[in-house]
């Protein structure tokens, strides 16, 4: 009986909404149009900043200068 209570305590926590998006990624340094999975338990974004790098971001970041995101899977080409 315990067991089950326990259960269903954490059926919540386990059944929480992941989002799920791919970017394609790019910065200076080591990565170079990557496509990227990327999971969050908050929404997320594709991104495009003015000096050419790329990734996945919380929607907030989004509202940032100089920032475009986009909200579809390799839409950050």
């Amino acid at each position: 009986m315990k067991v089950c209570l326990v259960l269903l305590l954490l059926l919540p926590l386990c059944s929480a909404k992941e989002f799920h998006i791919q970017c394609y990624g790019e910065d200076y340094f080591m990565v170079s149009n990557l496509l990227l999975d990327c999971t969050s338990k908050v929404q997320q974004a594709c991104y495009t900043r003015d000096n050419g790098e790329k990734g996945c971001t919380t929607l907030d970041n989004c509202s940032n200068p100089r920032w475009t995101c986009c909200h579809s899977n390799g839409c950050n080409k």
